[in-house]
């Protein structure tokens, strides 16, 4: 696990990610959230050998991310069984060759990363800045079909210090008729009812579920 996106400042929880969702699985869950944080860095998938493993296990919708360069990848990935899969890099720099994607694919099972950094869009494994902006970013590929978009607040992410509920807020009024799931920084099950409130469609929820601070009863009572 990441915070900030920094690779140096990172804490490993356990070296069985399968097990890790089976643990979620066990408690009732049915949807998670995977990235490879290596494909992120090193711009293609890295960690195919642990990617099968969740995507083999039964009765579970999995979204993935990280690496994800080519056609060839998101239909692996999508026969794998992931529901599915997270563009952020090749959005940004290529916005013609994912639009190309959505329609080939459908809006519903490509997901698009706005991952936001001191107010302007990273991409490359939060690397480099976009001179787009996130508002404009969103605006050219809900125009060209996107409905679901993952929103990170760069700054917030893995530091258990509250989400930016006050970002979300904008996006959804800009945008009111996408899936937004926010991302970045929960500390607590309160962040949670805040962001529900607001109106987003999911939230991410990483360090905070690890660490113990939010609570998997905590979460059952959200999801129910």
């Amino acid at each position: 696990r990441l915070r900030q996106g920094r690779f140096d400042a990172q804490t490993v929880y356990s070296d069985s990610p399968a097990d890790v969702a089976k643990t979620f699985l066990d408690s009732g869950f049915s949807s998670l959230h995977v990235v490879d944080l290596e494909g992120a860095k090193n711009g293609r998938i890295t960690n195919w050998d642990s990617l099968e493993s969740l995507l083999d296990l039964p009765g579970v919708a999995i979204q993935v991310g990280g690496g994800i360069r080519s056609e060839q990848d998101i239909q692996r990935l999508l026969d794998l069984g992931a529901r599915r899969v997270i563009i952020g890099s090749v959005a940004v720099s290529n916005p013609p060759l994912v639009k190309k994607w959505i329609q080939h694919f459908g809006p519903d099972r490509i997901a698009l990363a706005i991952d936001i950094q001191n107010g302007t869009l990273a991409h490359h494994g939060w690397l480099a800045n976009s001179d787009q902006s996130p508002s404009d970013f969103m605006s050219e590929m809900t125009a060209s079909g996107a409905t679901t978009f993952i929103c990170t607040d760069i700054s917030r992410d893995g530091m258990l210090q509250g989400t930016n509920a006050e970002l979300y807020g904008d996006i959804r009024r800009q945008f009111g008729d996408i899936e937004l799931i926010a991302s970045g920084g929960v500390a607590s099950i309160q962040d949670i009812r805040a962001l529900t409130h607001i109106g987003v469609s999911g939230v991410v929820v990483g360090r905070a579920l690890h660490e113990q601070k939010v609570k998997l009863e905590e979460l059952k009572s959200l999801n129910t």
